[in-house]
Parts: structure tokens; C-alpha cells; sequence
């Protein structure tokens, strides 16, 4: 996938978790498939670290206090720098009503927390790549739904 900025070899997501040790599984697993990892600890920070960087996707951990998941997904979605992304909501247990709630924020997939790496790394590829080919708009959360979520 080219790089959105022109600069940048490897796709770069944004991993939005207030654990620390969630943040650094993450990216482990993220550099070693051939990604670039910014991070955030909260929904306020997530702004910030999105607007500098410009991220290619952004996973989003849905239980986060203070600015939770969900806003900060909607708040995320107004930026110009991740507006088209692709998001993935992450949340432990699996329910419904995080599927719904990850839908509803504009999330295209969702993973549970204990997070398989197999399966995010599945998802943040197909992501990727749907996105570099002009399948996946913004909005386009049903194709992925049926796929994923």
C-alpha cells in the first residue's frame, strides 16, 4: 500500500489503549508484520497523536475511561488526518452491544480483548488493503461487518 503522506515505507496505525502493556503487545505484533506504531493512552490524547501523525488505521480499545472508545471514535472521525481511515474497535468480553456500539461510532471491525493476533492482523491487512484499492469508504461499515464484526 503506498504511503498516505508520500514518505512513509510502512502503513502507520494508531493504537489507542489506556494499558500500557496492551499498547506494547500491540505494537509488537504490529512491527513485526511491517507496520509503524504511534500511540495513545486516552481519547484526548488519541487527538492529538492523530492530527500530528496521520494515521493509515486506528485501533481503539472501547472500555476506556474519561473519554471512552466510542466518543473518541466519533471526536477521531472529524479530524481531516483520520476522517477516511479505517477504525477497529477492540473490547473484552464479546457482546453485542459492543459490536453495536462499535457500528454506531463508525468503527469498521471489532475485535475482543484478549486480542488473537492472528485474527488482528487478518483484519488490519484486509482493512489496509481494501482501503488502498477503493473498495472500503469511511462509511462503508456493513461490508466489514459481515466479514468481521
Amino acid at each position: 500500500m503506498p504511503p498516505r503522506n508520500g514518505r512513509r515505507p510502512r502503513p502507520l496505525v494508531l493504537v489507542i489503549d489506556e494499558h500500557k502493556h496492551t499498547r506494547v503487545a500491540f505494537r509488537f505484533y504490529l512491527n513485526h508484520e511491517g507496520y509503524d506504531v504511534v500511540e495513545a493512552a486516552s481519547g484526548h490524547e488519541a487527538a492529538e497523536v492523530a492530527s500530528a501523525h496521520a494515521p493509515d488505521l486506528v485501533i481503539v480499545d472501547l472500555n476506556m475511561p474519561g473519554v471512552g472508545g466510542v466518543l473518541a471514535t466519533q471526536r477521531l472521525r472529524t479530524i481531516a488526518e483520520v476522517c477516511d481511515v479505517p477504525f477497529v474497535a477492540c473490547a473484552g468480553p464479546d457482546s453485542q452491544a459492543y459490536r453495536d456500539a462499535a457500528r454506531a461510532a463508525g468503527c469498521d471491525a471489532y475485535v475482543t480483548k484478549p486480542f488473537n493476533p492472528g485474527i488482528l492482523l487478518i483484519v488490519v491487512k484486509t482493512l489496509l488493503n481494501r482501503r488502498s484499492a477503493g473498495v472500503l469508504p469511511s462509511g462503508d461499515v456493513a461490508q466489514m461487518a459481515a466479514m468481521v464484526m
